[in-house]
């Protein structure tokens, strides 16, 4: 089977399979609590599609700037420049369940976001992203700055044919990666479009928010402090790991699109990113490395109606709700 979200990491190297073949989502009724004003929005979700997959804002005054470079194949965007860099204090911390990020009442905050009109061709799902990406960077800004970590913005390379990286070949046919080497986004446009079938903009920025929560985790130390334990980690130890590492990013994820929710974003693209995210999981894989798919469904859900970051601490959780 084709493999799911995916993060990389150094070391060791650890590839997911994990794909949705199917789920049944109960009503569901949350509410987004935003940093800095409550606002309460309902998610109404009756059955998410069963699936079987072959393998085959407006700106604002403190907004990253981006440069874009376009190719045939594969668009960039450079590292940003901001007049609000990281003061030198601001260094990633390497610690997991006790990292300084873990602030209580810390969250992503309500952020307005204008994305464009979505396609699944290359150029149009690199639009997309490179909207949406300084949008998170705001939702998320606050929060690093109150713990003293950097606010760097990773570069988003949007693809459609195999691709070279730090991390290694990230082939057409694979899923999205997030490379701490080079703090990119790799986004595989094809992959969701042809080999899962996708077309939903919001399960496309679901996905590149999951790999954005990787990019927080990077930016707070906690990847860092992940490799380090994985080094020494075996057999199921190891798994249960790297579980607690994608799970705290699909709970990233969840609070990402609270704070787009609050902001405006449509509910035709917050939803179906929900429901997408919720039905992922190992079932169908050989390597039990992101968890199942009722878990999956609990973490990005908890992310989503709570957006507190301390809510996502999967580090300090017990076993069983990271399995």
């Amino acid at each position: 089977m084709p493999p799911g979200p995916a993060f990389h990491q150094e070391p060791p190297k650890r590839n997911n399979h994990g794909l949705v073949v199917g789920i049944v989502l109960a009503a569901v009724t949350v509410f987004v609590i935003g940093t800095v004003g409550a606002v309460g929005a309902s998610m109404s979700a009756n059955r998410a599609e069963q699936r079987s997959y072959q393998q085959t804002a407006p700106s604002s005054s403190d907004e990253p700037t981006t440069t874009t470079e376009t190719t045939s194949e594969t668009t960039t965007s450079d590292e940003p420049t901001t007049s609000d860099a990281p003061s030198s204090t601001a260094r990633p911390v390497v610690k997991l369940g006790d990292n300084p990020i873990n602030i209580d009442g810390s969250g992503a905050v309500t952020t307005p976001c204008s994305l464009p009109a979505f396609d699944t061709d290359v150029a149009a799902q690199d639009a997309f992203y490179q909207a949406a990406l300084p949008c998170l960077m705001r939702a998320w800004k606050p929060a690093l700055q109150q713990a003293n970590l950097p606010t760097d913005m990773p570069r988003v390379v949007t693809t459609g044919s195999d691709t070279n990286t730090p991390c290694g070949l990230r082939t057409w046919n694979q899923t999205a990666l997030y490379c701490p080497q080079d703090n990119t986004i790799y986004m595989t446009a094809r992959y969701y479009s042809e080999v899962e079938g996708r077309s939903e903009a919001g399960v496309f920025l679901g996905q590149f928010a999951h790999e954005f929560g990787h990019a927080l985790q990077r930016l707070s130390g906690i990847n860092a402090a992940y490799g380090q334990a994985s080094a020494t980690a075996q057999g199921e130890a190891g798994l249960e790991l790297t579980r607690r590492s994608e799970l705290q990013a699909t709970c990233f994820e969840g609070m990402t699109l609270a704070a787009l929710q609050n902001g405006g974003v449509s509910d035709d693209i917050i939803f179906p990113a929900l429901r997408d995210s919720a039905g992922r999981g190992d079932e169908n894989s050989s390597v039990a490395d992101h968890g199942s798919i009722q878990t999956n469904s609990t973490w990005v859900q908890q992310g989503f109606s709570k957006n507190r970051v301390t809510q996502c601490n999967t580090w300090l959780s017990p076993s069983s709700d990271v399995d």
